[in-house]
C-alpha cells in the first residue's frame, strides 16, 4: 500500500514542482517587463525591422540599377563617332522617319526619349524640318575642347562667325559604345 501511495504522490509532486517553476517564470517575466524589458525588446524589434526595410530598399535599388544598365546597353542606335550619329540622324529626318530619328536621342534618367522626341515632332509639325536639316548639315565641331570626355558639341555660327547660334550636345553611351544626341 505504501508503494501505491508513493506512486500517486510522485505525479502530484511533479505537478506541484511544475506549477511552482511556471509561477516563478511568470513572476520573472513580469518583473522583466516591469523594469524595461518591453522597451528593450521593442527597441530590438524596431532595429531589426529598420534593418530589414533598408535591406529591401537596397535590393530594389540594385535591381533598378541592373535594369537601367541593361537598357543603356541595349540602346544601340547611334554611331561610333559623334559625326556618324549626326549623319544617321539627318538621313532619318530626310526620309521622314521620325521614330528612327528619335532613337538617336540619349535616354534620360527615366529611360525615356519622350521630351526630346516631343520637341522634335513639334518643330516638324510647325513646318521647321528644312530649317532643322539646314542647321544639322551646317554644324561643325565646337571650338570648346572636350577631349577626353564622353561629351561632344557641334555648333552653328551666325553669318560673321562671331556668335554661336545653335549647339548640338552629344553624349557617349559607354554601355552600348555609341554616341547619342543629348539635345539641340
Amino acid at each position: 500500500m505504501d508503494n501505491l501511495n508513493n506512486q500517486t504522490s510522485k505525479p502530484k509532486r511533479k505537478k506541484t514542482v511544475f506549477i511552482v517553476i511556471l509561477a516563478i517564470l511568470v513572476i520573472l517575466f513580469g518583473l522583466f517587463l516591469y523594469v524595461g524589458g518591453y522597451k528593450m525588446l521593442k527597441g530590438l524589434y524596431d532595429d531589426w525591422n529598420t534593418s530589414r526595410k533598408a535591406h529591401e530598399a537596397i535590393q530594389q535599388y540594385n535591381e533598378f540599377l541592373d535594369q537601367y544598365y541593361k537598357t543603356l546597353a541595349e540602346d544601340t542606335y547611334g554611331g561610333k563617332t559623334p559625326q556618324e550619329t549626326l549623319d544617321m540622324f539627318v538621313v532619318a529626318l530626310e526620309k521622314g522617319d521620325i521614330d528612327l530619328a528619335s532613337k538617336y536621342f540619349a535616354l534620360d534618367d527615366n529611360l525615356s526619349r519622350k521630351e526630346l522626341s516631343d520637341n522634335l515632332k513639334k518643330l516638324i509639325n510647325d513646318g521647321r524640318l528644312s530649317e532643322i536639316l539646314q542647321i544639322l548639315k551646317n554644324a561643325e565641331k565646337s571650338p570648346k575642347d572636350l577631349a577626353g570626355t564622353n561629351s561632344f558639341q557641334f555648333v552653328t555660327w551666325n553669318s560673321d562667325r562671331t556668335l554661336v547660334e545653335h549647339t548640338i550636345f552629344m553624349q557617349f553611351n559607354r554601355y552600348s559604345q555609341v554616341w547619342k544626341i543629348e539635345g539641340f
